[in-house]
């Protein structure tokens, strides 16, 4: 069920007006849950089973931790809480991929391997879901919070379904207060959450989509193809659609939470206009960086060992950062790449830490631009086709290589150009209500620009409606 879809429009109505119909709190919840698990049975049948094993152990975990004054007996409910969602994640997402380098290991020493004639499929959401709930008993297992006592409680906030099938990555911390009393739902939230819901449809469907078949799918197929100047546009136009796919989906999260009273914690904040590697990670999918911090790197030790355990922590860090995105080698290299600009960071960071050079304006622009040039190459990585094709268009990213640019494509078509620019200004997006709210006649504005992006919605469904039917990017990780 894809967001914004038909089916999904009128599975939300009803859901919407049985949960604002219920009075009592409980049958409220109750509504919701059963709402989320049947989103998540639509998008992958047959493997309810999956969330509602992991819900049911978290929670008798989360309990039996709490329960305990035993340090011994709470470790080991904790490690079969982690264990648990960690094996099944490793189940469904990393089977193939070592199956296959196993046949590939196997073959280059002389054996004879047949090919895999099987596909697992992955359940919607595991990557998210699980890590929800290992930070939800760490939490109890540190005393941050309290396990929850109903059941149902725990369950919805596993499995709301806004946020499910590709974030933001919630905390217990952050979404089971607000489910004390049922929030309440003004024009406020409403407006809102219209707001945000049109300019996700706006960033996915009408940009990002139309981005990806317009121009950056037929350039990647084939870059050779192509002149340099074509490569570089349409790897720019790469970072421009995956930014709007994920942002989009996001922010059509933010929205729909909005209209049942939650607050989703952000997960953007103007990305790429970082200065160096590190601002870029505190500001793109902020929600399972925080989470890879407080979770992995400081338990790891963090930079409080040393200097080679920290870069060892830095690397590792990233590493699995990849691999949790997807079980490919291009995806490990993503990790191990940015790993070591976080590495080269950090000692040029101490190195330079008082230099008043840093605070410069010239300074800036450069160190802008060189992080910009930093993420197009590694957004290379997740998107090429192949290793060859990767090395060619960051090969044309530094001027470099050869090309054939026998395709017909000799400029960048207008409408990719005004796409492109629709993207980078959906930057500004994420910041506009809380710049709104510090004028001093706010409500006029923000109608106005609600109403300036429900026209510009319609004028984009009416130009490129026809066909806008993908999938979000970060469902498939």
């Amino acid at each position: 069920m894809i967001l914004a879809s038909k089916a999904f429009l009128i599975f939300l109505i009803v859901v919407l007006l049985g949960y604002h119909l219920l009075r009592a709190r409980r049958w409220k919840y109750l509504w919701l849950t059963l709402a989320s698990w049947t989103f998540y049975a639509w998008a992958s049948p047959g493997y309810l089973w999956v969330i509602l094993l992991l819900t049911a152990i978290d929670y008798f975990a989360a309990l039996r931790i709490e329960a305990s004054t035993d340090d011994r007996v709470r470790r080991r409910w904790l490690i079969l809480s982690i264990v648990s969602n960690l094996s099944l994640l490793a189940a469904f997402k990393y089977t193939t991929f070592a199956f296959d380098n196993g046949l590939a290991l196997a073959g280059w020493a002389g054996f004879a391997t047949g090919n895999r004639t099987w596909e697992i499929l992955l359940p919607l959401g595991i990557s998210f879901h699980t890590f929800q709930g290992i930070s939800y008993t760490v939490d109890v297992y540190r005393r941050q919070i309290s396990a929850v006592t109903k059941f149902i409680d725990y369950a919805l906030f596993v499995s709301f379904f806004p946020q499910l099938a590709a974030g933001p990555i919630v905390r217990a911390v952050e979404f089971l207060p607000q489910m004390r009393e049922p929030p309440k739902v003004g024009w406020a939230e409403i407006e809102l959450g219209f707001r945000l819901v049109a300019i996700g449809v706006l960033k996915k469907f009408f940009i990002a989509d139309q981005l990806h078949d317009l121009f950056v799918e037929p350039v990647f197929q084939n870059p050779t193809a192509y002149s340099q100047d074509i490569q570089r546009w349409a790897t720019i136009a790469w970072a421009v659609q995956i930014y709007c796919d994920f942002s989009g989906y996001t922010d059509m999260a933010l929205g729909l939470a909005k209209w049942f009273g939650f607050t989703l914690p952000p997960n953007f904040h103007l990305p790429y206009l970082a200065t160096n590697i590190g601002d870029f990670w505190r500001r793109w999918h902020i929600s399972l960086s925080s989470w890879l911090r407080d979770y992995l790197y400081f338990p790891l030790g963090g930079s409080r060992r040393g200097a080679v355990r920290t870069y060892f922590n830095l690397m590792l860090l990233f590493v699995l950062c990849g691999l949790w995105h997807g079980a490919a080698w291009h995806w490990l290299a993503y990790g191990a790449y940015n790993g070591l600009l976080m590495g080269l960071h950090r000692a040029f960071d101490r190195r330079f830490s008082s230099a008043a050079w840093r605070n410069h304006p010239a300074w800036i622009a450069f160190a802008w631009l060189a992080t910009v040039y930093q993420l197009l190459f590694g957004l290379i990585l997740i998107r090429m086709n192949s290793w060859e094709s990767g090395l060619q268009l960051q090969a044309s990213l530094l001027g470099l290589g050869s090309s054939s640019g026998t395709a017909a494509m000799s400029y960048v078509p207008l409408p990719v150009v005004c796409l492109m620019l629709a993207g980078l200004a959906g930057h500004f997006g994420a910041v506009l209500p809380g710049f709104t709210a510090r004028l001093k006649r706010p409500h006029r504005l923000q109608n106005a620009a609600l109403g300036a992006g429900y026209a510009t919605s319609v004028v984009f469904l009416l130009v490129f409606g026809p066909g806008v039917s993908k999938s979000f990017i970060y469902i498939a990780f």
